[in-house]
């Protein structure tokens, strides 16, 4: 049987900033050359915070070439869309996460969150500024509000702090770091949103289970943000696209061209010269 060109390939791809440019666009390059790769036996996989109920709803013209499961939650979990099938999952610790969420509720006004749980996002009701912010997004109906005593008996992914102050949620980052980071690991996917997993989860979690599942493919990552650090670290090759942050330029193995310019479609490009 003869093998197809990109068969021992395995793509995971962050989403905002990397194939997606400012939550609504996404080039066509990219589009043609994900066919291209998955028709050549390619295997794509999306490595984002985001979870499994948003993910195609902001990629709708993605979900029919992710055909290996998704890191998501910033890698809380995998998922298999074609079994709707949640992997590995790791879960935050409810009873600190309600402890953490009240502090925020208490000491740092103007500051949405929210947790990532298997039916969507868990909003507070002692929080409305969030359900604003969910709204200004077109994801309000992801939202499901409870009372914040009842977080702690849900199965927990991810919590998410927003806000337009980035020295405001700087403040926040180093208040966790001194007071929880027993429990929880920080990250930042955006200058106005910043993310907590459980300890010691990052996507280069489910990075390792990943290569376990594809143990025959080289594994090419492509990441633009800081929670992207620890999967390119992880990876075979570590690809960045020119809009990326310093720091992850500076761990990346190859700088492509804009996401805005199809930072992807470029990197299978790169894949396909160097076989």
């Amino acid at each position: 049987m003869i093998m197809k060109k990109f068969e021992n390939i395995l793509i995971a791809s962050d989403i905002d900033g990397t194939i997606l440019w400012e939550s609504k666009y996404i080039n066509p390059r990219n589009l043609e050359k994900l066919r291209y790769f998955c028709d050549n036996g390619g295997h794509f996989a999306l490595s984002t915070g985001r979870n499994h109920i948003d993910i195609f709803r902001v990629t709708k013209n993605l979900e029919e070439y992710v055909n290996a499961p998704c890191i998501l939650c910033n890698g809380s979990y995998l998922y298999d869309k074609d079994k709707d099938e949640i992997i590995n999952p790791k879960y935050l610790n409810g009873a600190r996460t309600v402890q953490l969420f009240t502090d925020v509720k208490d000491h740092f006004e103007g500051v949405g969150f929210r947790a990532s749980f298997p039916e969507g996002f868990l909003c507070a009701v002692e929080n409305p500024i969030i359900l604003e912010q969910l709204k200004a997004w077109g994801l309000e109906k992801l939202a499901i509000v409870r009372p914040l005593a009842e977080f702690a008996a849900e199965k927990l992914f991810k919590a998410a702090f927003v806000c337009d102050d980035p020295a405001k949620l700087a403040k926040l980052q180093s208040y966790i770091i001194e007071n929880y980071s027993d429990v929880f690991s920080v990250t930042t996917s955006g200058k106005t949103i910043m993310e907590v997993q459980p300890l010691g989860v990052s996507k280069k979690t489910q990075i390792i289970h990943l290569k376990k599942l594809y143990p025959q493919c080289e594994l090419w990552c492509i990441g633009d943000f800081h929670n992207d650090t620890e999967m390119l670290k992880g990876a075979d090759v570590a690809v960045c696209p020119e809009n990326a942050v310093d720091t992850i330029k500076a761990i990346a193995h190859l700088q492509v061209c804009h996401c805005k310019d199809g930072a992807l479609a470029e990197m299978i490009d790169e894949i396909e010269k160097r076989l």
